[in-house]
């Protein structure tokens, strides 16, 4: 991500990170609930969610790690700065998860394409095939990262190349796959009527809403980072920039928690287990308080 280089001190960046870290706190909650609601229910970890809960630990991680360090380091080290093991650390962690979040919505779009045009074969995928997918996934973000953390550290203007290279290919995989799929959609008529038909075509429709929700999310930060807006906003005050630039990012991190959102309107396994897991959680601290009280009067 670029840096907000001459702002970090001004009223507008600080007014900002108010509502920057309620953002994060939403993020880490509501996807840490529901990385705890697949964990604690056996029957939604199947191949067909794996990709589902990887997107969802990386954006986890996005809340709790990177969003912070973003916070962190546009307060304290600006980019072109010189390299320094520090900071090339804290640049590694602030883009490898978003960068993972990205590259996994571009995962998922290949995923059900894959299982439009090939349906029967993509019911024999093994699971082998998923932790592979989610290892390479994983192994392109940290290679992506670590080279925007040298790049923003030694050569600023090569590290939005490589930041443009990443949105952009995320953008044309979705793009395409989602084309092909509403045709075949369109144009496909089942032969017959089933469960696992009828399940998995509500599974793409599902996945397709959250990657173009993510997109949408993500669009605004890639017509400032690729398209330089910036250059088209010279005439306003520094206070109406920043908060435009600031907007974007906001944008940006919104597709951390949109998927969750979408799991648990469209998902009815998930939404069931969701409620049990919080009507549990209620009971226990209902049952725990009694046991309190009862222990104040018998002490």
């Amino acid at each position: 991500m670029r840096n907000e280089t001459g702002t970090s001190s001004s009223s507008p960046v600080f007014r900002w990170l108010t509502v920057f870290v309620v953002e994060l706190i939403v993020i880490s909650i509501i996807n840490g609930f529901t990385i705890l609601t697949f964990a604690r229910n056996r029957h939604l970890r199947k191949c067909t969610t794996y990709l589902i809960i990887n997107l969802t630990i990386a954006d986890f991680f996005v809340g709790t790690v990177s969003g912070p360090l973003h916070i962190y380091h546009i307060m304290t080290f600006e980019p072109g700065s010189g390299f320094g093991w520090g900071k090339f650390i804290v640049k590694l962690l602030e883009n490898v998860f978003t960068a993972c979040s990205l590259l996994n919505l571009a995962l998922l779009s290949l995923e059900r394409l894959h299982a439009t045009l090939f349906p029967f074969r993509h019911c024999l995928m093994s699971d082998w095939f998923y932790f592979k997918a989610v290892v390479c996934i994983w192994f392109l973000a940290l290679v992506q990262a670590s080279v925007g953390a040298v790049l923003f550290l030694i050569a600023p203007q090569a590290n939005e190349y490589i930041e443009a290279s990443l949105i952009i290919s995320v953008l044309f995989t979705v793009t395409v796959s989602l084309a092909i799929i509403a045709l075949i959609v369109k144009r496909k008529v089942a032969p017959y009527s089933s469960g696992a038909v009828s399940s998995e075509r509500k599974l793409t429709v599902t996945l397709l809403v959250v990657i173009v929700l993510s997109t949408l999310a993500f669009l605004p930060h890639f017509l400032y980072s690729v398209l330089e807006v910036s250059t088209r906003l010279r005439g306003l005050s520094a206070e109406a920039q920043v908060d435009i630039k600031q907007s974007f990012f906001f944008c940006f991190y919104a597709n951390s928690f949109v998927n969750p959102l979408v799991y648990t309107l469209r998902m009815k396994g998930f939404r069931k287990a969701t409620r049990v897991l919080v009507w549990c959680g209620s009971a226990n601290a209902v049952s725990g308080s009694q046991i309190i009280e009862m222990n104040k009067m018998t002490g």
